[in-house]
């Protein structure tokens, strides 16, 4: 029988618990776009991909992702937006407002068009999509726009079930088999379980451990009340910073980037470490920093399983890596960042983090996720999500194409900062930086500083 896999779980607990409203991944095209023109690329679309029409149902005492039973319409998933832009008043709007309730006959995805009519906002619930999907989405979404076939535009009928339609598989690391090491850790946990009935519940300390005093952290943002509001809900009324370089710019970054052997990625972890680095002690304690860097597992499951790419396509693939260093012995930019490098390919190879997630299928994870969401502090100092280059499937021979890009996520109890980053032909590279109005002091002239590096680099400047 068909189940959530435990990292759906996961997903699937933090939103029902009202912890996590949705993603997004924003698309600005070349051209204004008409209403029947995206029904008609979306009919296309929501066909391909079985997670578009399916929401999460109780079948047989378990939780699975359904086909929905309802026809979806256009003004389902499709909403004008009452806003022109992406600014930081309409980027929380947006976390603040769309959410997708489960047991419902309802999508779990939403498309903004913003008043320019080019703009096109993807929010998805984590159940269904992680930030590959997105882009999947949207390259699918723009070759059926540019190659639109005839179809009745007169209903706004964007699916209609009809019984026979493919469902959501059995997430494939369910297929993936416990190592040696994933054995003991099965046991371990299961020792664990049974503690709790005897009153001991060490489960959430031990899977996402707390910030300890050598930790970087900032004491003036603490939980609850820097996450939640006094009813209750997560505040979702966080800074806003991007940091944009032009897509002139960007041969000349990442060419510094190739000649020390780095990706960019790596980089933008060095460059935000020494810029924390630079935060006055008196508005932090500890100098560890610890970096969440969520990896795409992808060509590891297809190895593992045999399994066709397209059934992995959409979904969510991701496992964390947590890179660590010390805002004390920094000292190169450069080096810094051969060092994360370093880091982050051993862990790109560890399956321990992957039977990690698997374990997920033995513990109660609503109580984990209560138990993360009331520590003192979140989890770890920042996290970096990268997209990466992305052309969409489309260029500028096409009608409709992808001038610039966007991608975001909301405030929650993980980390002070996330940084969401996509880059774009035409649009270059733009680093969206989301963190804590309490911290708007301490961080401010962190993302400026930040800027102001980039800038640097990109400009050809050679930086210590």
């Amino acid at each position: 029988m068909k189940s959530l896999s435990g990292l759906e779980r996961y997903f699937y607990s933090r939103s029902h618990l009202q912890y996590h409203s949705c993603f997004f991944l924003a698309i600005k095209l070349n051209n204004e776009v008409s209403i029947s023109l995206i029904n008609a690329a979306l009919r296309q679309t929501i066909a391909r991909f079985p997670q578009l029409y399916s929401n999460v149902h109780e079948v047989d005492g378990a939780l699975a992702l359904k086909p929905l039973k309802h026809p979806i319409l256009s003004k389902d998933v499709l909403q004008e937006a009452s806003f022109a832009s992406l600014n930081e008043d309409s980027v929380n709007s947006i976390f603040q407002k769309i959410n997708f309730p489960y047991h419902v006959e309802r999508p779990l995805w939403k498309i903004l068009l913003l008043q320019d009519r080019r703009t096109l906002v993807l929010c998805a619930d984590h159940v269904i999509m992680d930030g590959l999907s997105t882009v999947a989405f949207w390259r699918t979404f723009l070759s059926n726009l540019n190659s639109p076939q005839k179809q009745d535009n007169s209903t706004t009928v964007l699916y209609r079930p009809n019984g026979d339609e493919a469902e959501v598989p059995q997430h494939p690391y369910d297929l993936i088999r416990y190592s040696f090491v994933g054995l003991l850790m099965v046991a371990f946990v299961r020792t664990l379980v049974l503690l709790t009935y005897f009153g001991i519940d060490t489960i959430g300390k031990i899977f996402s451990p707390e910030l300890t005093d050598k930790d970087f952290k900032f004491p003036r943002y603490q939980f609850p009340r820097g996450l939640l509001t006094s009813g209750g809900e997560v505040r979702n009324d966080n800074c806003q910073f991007n940091l944009h370089i032009p897509a002139s710019k960007m041969p000349q970054l990442l060419s510094q980037c190739k000649v020390r052997t780095v990706s960019l990625t790596s980089l933008l972890v060095a460059a935000i470490a020494h810029a924390l680095a630079r935060v006055p002690p008196s508005e932090i304690q500890g100098t560890q920093l610890k970096i969440a860097i969520p990896i795409n597992t992808r060509s590891f499951v297809e190895k593992a399983t045999g399994l066709d790419p397209h059934l992995i396509e959409f979904g969510n693939f991701i496992k964390g890596a947590e890179i660590s260093c010390d805002t004390d012995l920094l000292v190169n930019l450069w080096q810094t960042a051969v060092a994360v490098g370093s880091q982050l390919t051993a862990q790109r190879h560890d399956v321990r983090s992957l039977q990690l997630i698997k374990l997920m299928e033995f513990i109660d994870v609503e109580k984990f996720i209560q138990t993360k969401a009331s520590a003192k502090y979140p989890g770890s100092t920042f996290e970096i999500t990268n997209i990466g280059f992305e052309t969409f499937g489309c260029g500028q021979d096409d009608k409709y194409w992808v001038e610039d890009a966007y991608f975001n996520q909301p405030q929650g109890f993980s980390n002070f900062i996330t940084c969401s980053t996509v880059t774009t032909p035409v649009g270059g590279l733009n680093c969206c930086f989301s963190y804590p109005r309490d911290l708007e002091n301490e961080l401010g002239p962190v993302m400026d500083a930040l800027q102001t590096t980039l800038n640097s680099l990109a400009d050809g400047d050679e930086l210590s």
